[in-house]
């Protein structure tokens, strides 16, 4: 029946697992050993403190003790200092009116505000979410109707035939524009975000804080919160975000920090570690009695990306707690492990206050060495691998068959580049728990080492709170001992994944009770190598081929508990061992409270092609049943290699797979290869199998990722996959092969690696303009085709800053609570002559994060309305950003305890990487005189021995984007293969460095002496009076003084500039208004200075023959010009003119009866006239799309209500300049037409678009 098949005991227990580390069983057995009086920093996204098991603990307390972003992301300047009127109200930041509710209690009356764009606090997922519905419901609906009604309008007067109304034309093109402004607004429509209006008071006792999430000023059903910590109070944006946030308020009222989580990471993160659910008890974290404080590290305005600021302040904050654990789910690939500012702060945290950290070793497995940083490469922080349970293949993933335990395939593999293990210990890499309400999910399945991480952290937690329990002092050191030393080792699984082994609670926690009083639990054993090297790692063929003699030194350090007697008596009569016979170990060693050391000899001579792992290790000779005291890894590659009999290479024939099965190969990459080819054959006739493609090569102080290749792939049953990738000849090359973890079922497979290379003389090219012609030397492995080829995509701008300024922070920038931090703000000024795509770097300290000596880095991008438009960080590749034409600020932020060290900065150059509208495509030839004169292309074949050279013409100056000048260099690529592999798996970088673009000459035809045929030279006097004449202009413009105009006129009275700076000031004055009839006056003595037949007859000349035609088309185009300027003003006036008419009497003809009636409608008629003879004039010299005349356009659709075309004009002015008086021209417009729902929109853009200030770091 159906019922038997039925199974109704789900494994609800395994959705966090914690039967597999014993911690289930520790907490059966010790039931108040729960995490109890244990506190757990989370430094990750934030932590949603409204998620289902996150309120309080067993015993009562509140979960969460404190929320901190310490980001910078959620801060809001609060120095604007107001006191309410004689109604009890204020005036936000955002316009709005805020009355201040009765209940509220401020003794000095007065009131901090600032404003925030809650956008910038969303999470992503809910910022899409909110966007959709938006658009759905209180966008769409009204917009295709207001659509709808202005099409049929455009239809019912093109059907109705109105040939017999005077201005068809111009009424139908209203119409028309009416429904292109409405299609537009809508294909352009976004979400603003709501913009709230924040207000920070004094009670008396504490500060308070209120957010305006009402967005209408109605501050009543608004929350009023204190700090977090004080209260444990948090509110809810809205039932449609349903994102909960706290507050934070510093520098006396100044800063207030909105706290809401970035994503749902760290709240899956926290219910791991310590989430509590008493309905439901099989769905607690590892310690649900533990307490949390939720630190959020990751930047809302960089996609929750960590930053220095916020790790080193999150930091010092769970030192400020007392905090005794602290989960760092985040990790980079570092250049060089062990170093840098982020790094030393917590090792610092560690050895000087006791914390311990716990971070995740990295999803970028399955090659070796690709621990991320920290907790890869950071000696006292306790990295964790990734392993997955049969049970929680079931119960997570719903499996259809239970497999072996596993690491995960991509969990991240050690050894660390320093030799060091790299991997501490593992724990179960997947949950199924509690995230963000904002999410409307409740719980998701989550993997990764960054699910391991808070498994292992909340198992730590645990053995705490049972120290603690029985009074039990512990160290760092201790604890790190202990959970190596007990840590179960998977057979299955080798070192680099699993590190000492799966993390085990009850063995852990016996051990810590067991050996409690040794001495050296307040020691840790620091050992070193030459080079700062932290264990042995033989990688290169040359290491690998003979014996080493190696000094290893092991330094006691002392926790800083320790007193000077314990010091003073400390001796250890030491064993050493070592795990391996080609590792030779001296058999004792003696350690005091000094650094001593002994060498011990690898031989690697005598091993089989494959990665090698011994371990030499340091036992206390009176209790060796403590397990080893140190150890020093020892790593040896053996590689193999690839004969050029066998055209180099390297096949696996047959080769069967199971599931998370490894097949690993390193190779010794001949010398002169660039690139390998890689081809999988799946021989199965009914299954698909899953595999990852894994490559690296290591470079001494570079990132694993520098030199990777990763490829997922699906290989459907009886067939193949082809994959290229990039090499460097004479390096070590890891190839691994690995089965899915998850793949169900045996495959066999057989697969072959195949080397190729052509390499040129110069592998990172730079050519510079001025040099002509460059020329490479190419060399080849094998006969290969060769179709060289220089593609250049970007050009790069380099900006000096335009201002430097270093500031002492706040006390929240203390480090650890002990130093002072120093900021460094520089200013540098963009300009976008068209719209790109746009990527800023830093270039000095780019891809640097965890081992930068610097505390942090952040830009920030502003356009010219002080809008935030984009955000970097050490990673510019992760922040590219599309930019409209125009001016835009880059505010870049360097943090650092030096101020001498800022101040080397100063002067540092910005990087501004543009992409180009389209390729610039170089021309690559066999021989230098094609290259000189021009040829064809080269396609060739190369043999291996032989010397090739190739020659690359300079690109021709018609080719150079406009505006470059000497500094700037074009950026791409250069590809030498020809087949498609080859092409796509290596290119190399080519630089083209610009020089100034060559002047363009004037003509010289014709009279030497002067640009006019026939005009003699000025003599020294005249040019005088000019030069004095055009100064006096420049100052009437500049400074709006018209003084000079009466003077200049008597004595230029044909001088158009005159007049034109008169109008200029004019149309400026706050008084332009009362000036109209003066300005039409004068741009009527412009217009009649100027022959409008004879112009228009110039400008309709094709071809000019004549030996003057440059001098006379360049006095025809300033001419045009005059007039064009002149029509606009006049143009502009009379509209002003009309339209008062308009609003004091109505339209001309609508006037009352009479002798005054009748004079008034007179005058109306007669403007109308003028200003339709303006503009008709004007459509013969000038397009009326451009934005030189669109402020006249505008006008005159006003003065005739016009209201379509006005409102499409206006939209073109924002589509040139967004400005704000121009978006509340367009809501008056809006109004006009009965488009609320634009208006509205518009209104709510306005606090985004147009901000007072820059918001802060």
């Amino acid at each position: 029946t159906m019922k038997s098949v039925i199974d109704t005991d789900f494994p609800i227990h395994c959705m966090v697992p914690k039967k597999e580390i014993g911690a289930l069983n520790f907490l059966n057995k010790y039931p108040d050993y729960n995490g109890q009086g244990i506190t757990i920093a989370i430094l990750d996204t934030g932590v949603d403190p409204g998620a289902l098991g996150l309120q309080e603990t067993p015993d009562g307390r509140p979960k969460i003790i404190d929320i901190i972003d310490t980001t910078g992301s959620g801060d809001v300047d609060m120095s604007v200092v107001v006191t309410p009127d004689e109604d009890g109200c204020v005036q936000g930041l955002t316009g709005r009116k805020l009355k201040i509710p009765t209940s509220w209690n401020n003794p000095n009356g007065k009131f901090n505000i600032g404003i925030k764009n809650l956008h910038q606090i969303f999470p992503k997922g809910l910022k899409d979410r909110l966007t959709k519905e938006d658009k759905e419901i209180g966008w769409e609906r009204s917009h295709k109707l207001k659509t709808a009604m202005a099409m049929a309008k455009l239809n019912d007067f093109i059907a109705n035939d109105n040939d017999s109304l005077p201005d068809k034309k111009m009424q139908k093109e209203n119409l028309q524009a009416a429904v292109d402004f409405l299609d537009k607004v809508d294909k352009n429509w976004s979400d603003p975000g709501p913009v709230a209006d924040c207000i920070v008071f004094h009670d008396g006792n504490t500060f308070q804080a209120c957010v305006d999430i009402s967005l209408c000023g109605d501050l009543q059903s608004a929350p009023l919160l204190t700090s977090y910590s004080e209260s444990q109070k948090f509110a809810t944006i809205s039932r449609a975000a349903m994102l909960n946030y706290s507050v934070n308020i510093y520098e006396e009222g100044k800063v207030l920090c909105i706290v809401a989580n970035g994503g749902s990471h760290g709240t899956h993160v926290a219910a791991i570690t310590a989430g509590y659910f008493p309905e439901e008890p099989e769905r607690n974290g590892l310690a649900p009695g533990a307490q949390i404080v939720a630190i959020k590290i990751g930047d809302s305005r960089l996609a929750t990306m960590e930053t220095g600021t916020g790790i080193i302040r999150g930091i010092t904050e769970a030192v400020k707690h007392g905090c005794h654990l602290a989960n760092l789910s985040y990790g980079e690939a570092s250049h060089w492990p062990g170093s840098g500012k982020i790094c030393e702060v917590m090792d610092q945290a560690v050895t000087k206050h006791n914390l311990i950290i716990v971070s995740s070793a990295g999803n970028n497995g399955p090659c070796l060495s690709t621990v991320g940083s920290p907790g890869g490469t950071t000696e006292n922080i306790i990295g964790v691998g990734a392993w997955v349970s049969s049970e929680m293949m079931t119960a997570e993933y719903s499996m259809t068959e239970k497999l072996p335990s596993n690491q995960y395939t991509w969990s991240s593999r050690g050894p660390c580049t320093n030799g060091a293990l790299g991997v501490s210990i593992s724990a179960p890499g997947g949950a199924i728990t509690s995230v963000p309400n904002w999410t409307l999910q409740g719980s998701q399945l989550m993997n990764g080492t960054s699910m391991s991480s808070p498994n292992a952290c909340g198992a730590i937690a645990l053995i705490l709170s049972g120290l603690k329990g029985r009074d039990i002092s512990y160290t760092p050191y201790s604890i790190r001992r202990a959970l190596e030393n007990t840590a179960f080792k998977q057979e299955n699984v080798e070192i680099f994944a699993q590190g000492f082994g799966l993390v085990q609670v009850n063995e852990c926690f016996d051990y810590l009770t067991k050996y409690a009083d040794f001495p050296d639990n307040k020691i840790s054993f620091t050992v070193s190598l030459p080079k700062n090297k932290k264990g042995v790692y033989l990688r290169s063929m040359e290491e690998a081929s003979v014996a080493h003699t190696v000094f290893v030194t092991v330094e006691p350090k002392y926790h800083h508990t320790a007193g000077p007697e314990e010091k003073i008596d400390f001796r250890c009569h030491m064993a050493v061992c070592s795990s391996q016979p080609w590792v030779v170990v001296p058999t004792h060693f003696e350690l005091m409270n000094m650094a001593r050391g002994f060498s011990i000899k690898v031989d690697p001579r005598g091993l089989p092609p494959g990665a090698h792992f011994a371990q030499v290790q340091g036992f206390d000779t009176q209790s060796p049943h403590r397990g080893p005291l140190f150890s020093v890894p020892v790593t040896v590659i053996k590689m193999e290699t690839v004969q050029k009999s066998l055209e180099y290479k390297k096949n696996v024939d047959n080769q069967v797979f199971k599931p998370g099965q490894i097949s690993r190969h390193f190779i010794q990459v001949p010398e002169g290869a660039t690139w390998a080819e890689l081809r999988m054959f799946n021989h199965s006739k009914e299954q698909s199998s899953r595999f990852v493609l894994h490559c690296i090569q290591l470079h001494e102080q570079r990132a694993f990722r520098e030199h990777e290749f990763y490829k997922f792939v699906t290989i459907i049953s009886s067939s193949s996959t082809e994959q290229a990738f990039p090499v460097q000849g004479g390096m070590c090359l890891e190839l691994c092969v690995a089965r899915w973890w998850s793949n169900i079922g045996d495959v066999s497979v057989s697969y072959n690696v195949e080397f190729h290379g052509v390499n040129p003389s110069d592998k990172f090219i730079t050519m510079h303009a001025v040099d002509g012609i460059h020329r490479l030397e190419l060399k080849s492995l094998l006969l290969e085709e060769i179709s060289p080829t220089v593609s250049l995509k970007h050009i790069v701008q380099p900006v000096r800053p335009v201002e430097h300024n270093i500031r002492p922070l706040t006390s929240r920038d203390m480090l650890l609570g002990e130093k002072p931090i120093y900021e460094m703000v520089n200013t540098y000024n963009v300009h976008m002559t068209k719209a790109t795509d746009v990527i800023i770097s830093f270039p000095i300290m780019s891809d640097l994060l965890y081992e930068n000596e610097y505390n942090s880095q952040l830009w920030l991008l502003f356009n010219s309305n002080k809008c935030l438009v984009a955000a970097g960080d050490a990673y510019p590749d992760h922040y590219g950003c599309k930019l409209e034409k125009g001016e835009y600020t880059v505010r870049l932020q360097v943090t650092q305890e030096s101020r001498e060290a800022l101040q080397r900065l100063k002067d540092a150059a910005m990087s501004v990487k543009c992409k180009l509208p389209s390729a610039i495509t170089l021309d690559v030839l066999s021989t230098h005189r094609d290259a000189l004169m021009g040829g064809t292309r080269m396609n060739s074949t190369i043999s291996p021995g032989c010397t090739l050279p190739v020659y690359i013409a300079p690109i021709p100056d018609d080719k150079i984007p406009k505006n470059c000048c000497s500094g700037h260099y074009l950026t791409g690529c250069l590809s030498l293969a020809k087949g498609e592999l080859g092409k796509k798996a290596v290119t190399y970088p080519f630089n083209y460095v610009l020089i100034d673009q060559p002047t363009k000459t004037k003509s010289t035809k014709g009279n030497k002496k002067s640009g006019k045929v026939g005009q003699l030279a000025k003599s020294n006097v005249e040019k005088s009076n000019e030069d004095m004449r055009d100064l006096q202009i420049t100052c009437m413009t500049k400074y709006e003084q018209v003084d000079f105009f009466d003077k200049l006129v008597g004595e230029w009275p044909d001088h158009i500039p005159v007049y034109l700076a008169k109008l200029q000031v004019l149309e400026a004055a706050k008084t332009r208004d009362e000036n109209l009839d003066e300005i039409i006056g004068i741009a009527n003595d412009v217009i009649m200075r100027i022959n409008a037949e004879s112009l228009a007859a110039k400008l309709g000349i094709k071809i000019d023959p004549r030996a003057d035609a440059a001098a006379t088309k360049s006095e025809t185009e300033k001419q045009k010009n005059f007039m064009i300027s002149a029509l606009v003003y006049k143009g502009c006036a009379l509209a002003d003119k009309i339209i008062q008419l308009n609003q004091k009497h109505g339209k001309p003809g609508d006037h009352e009866d009479g002798a005054e009636g009748d004079q008034e409608n007179e005058v109306g008629n007669a403007m109308l006239g003028d200003l339709k003879s303006t503009y008709e004039q004007l459509l013969m010299f000038a397009d009326i799309t451009d934005t030189k005349v669109l402020p006249f356009i505008y006008k005159h659709a006003m003065a005739l209500e016009l209201y379509g075309t006005a409102a499409k004009t206006l939209l073109r002015q924002l589509d040139d300049k967004t400005l704000k008086e121009t978006d509340l021209k367009l809501i008056e417009v809006c109004r006009l037409l009965e488009w609320n729902h634009i208006a509205q929109h518009i209104e709510n853009c306005l606090p985004v678009k147009y901000p007072s200030s820059y918001i802060p770091f």
